[in-house]
């Protein structure tokens, strides 16, 4: 189950990111992660309700327990090999919109990127 991993990450990262910004504003400093927002590929093969949950039993005990976690499917990039058209899937439908080929090439969709991180201020 790699979503367990990929949650692990995503808490590791946003919980360091929160560590960095408050050495560098002690008079501002973040509190508790309200709300992790991420994107993940078309193409990640990660079930959104097992890295949810993952997600959520990680969090217990830290700064980002109770956080909500925001999941948006990113478009994939493709190219047809057939009729050369360039255009952007959003559902796993592989066919060209040009010519319905199934004859493509995909520009990355693996990935799982964290778009953003709120946060409440430390009293």
């Amino acid at each position: 189950m790699h979503e367990a991993s990929l949650a692990q990450g995503l808490l590791k990262t946003a919980l360091e990111a929160v560590e960095s910004y408050n050495k560098e504003h002690p008079d501002a400093q973040a509190g508790h992660i309200t709300s992790i927002k991420v994107g993940l590929g078309l193409l990640s093969c990660v079930e959104v309700s097992t890295f949810s949950g993952c997600f959520e039993l990680l969090c217990e005990g830290t700064k980002a327990e109770g956080a909500e976690l925001v999941v948006e499917r990113e478009p994939l990039s493709c190219d047809c090999r057939d009729c050369k058209a360039s255009f952007m899937l959003t559902e796993r439908t592989f066919r060209c919109p040009a010519c319905q080929s199934v004859n493509l090439i995909p520009h990355g969709g693996h990935g799982l990127t964290l778009l953003s991180l709120k946060v409440d201020q430390k009293d």
